[in-house]
């Protein structure tokens, strides 16, 4: 059994042009934790424990994905107080967006996966055990990245390390 969650995959490229946003994040809440930067990702679908069958059925499934490349603008610092997160969002969900995340969604709960949140936030974790406002809604200078794909990742702990490492690349064509 793994832990694995579906997730736009963001270049290393686009992960350090998340770095000032992090800084930021972690100047509005110091004692913070901030998030290694190979692990900044925006999650589409939570699966939790998967087995290798179901995780097979789940990568043909979503190999079936067929959608353009889109662009995402992030704009908004704010912050979850359960889990103590910081995050970057977008103040406005592109449909591509939308339309992926249903997409994906609804593979998972085909496979028998149920979606852990009442509605889909879109964000990217910055900061982890961040204690702050609740109203903390920030605007920051938006950051526009083209989404090209999504993978399925593995959340596990590696050398001692929390890691996400992508399991299948899934391209946006």
């Amino acid at each position: 059994m793994q832990r694995l969650f579906f997730s736009l995959k963001f270049s290393p490229v686009q992960q350090q042009q998340l770095l000032p946003y992090q800084q930021q994040a972690l100047s509005v809440c110091p004692s913070a934790n901030a998030v290694d930067t190979d692990n900044l990702h925006l999650t589409l679908f939570f699966l939790g424990q998967t087995d290798s069958e179901q995780q097979q059925r789940l990568i043909s499934a979503a190999q079936q994905i067929n959608m353009p490349p889109f662009n995402l603008t992030l704009d908004t610092l704010s912050c979850f107080t359960k889990p103590k997160i910081l995050y970057l969002a977008p103040s406005h969900i592109p449909n591509a967006l939308w339309q992926l995340q249903q997409q994906v969604a609804a593979l998972c709960k085909t496979a028998g996966f149920s979606d852990m949140h009442d509605s889909y936030r879109p964000h990217i974790t910055l900061a982890r055990q961040a204690l702050c406002d609740a109203a903390l809604q920030q605007p920051v200078v938006p950051l526009t990245m083209q989404v090209s794909g999504f993978a399925l990742y593995q959340s596990a702990q590696f050398n001692g390390r929390l890691q996400y490492r992508p399991l299948h690349h899934f391209v946006l064509i």
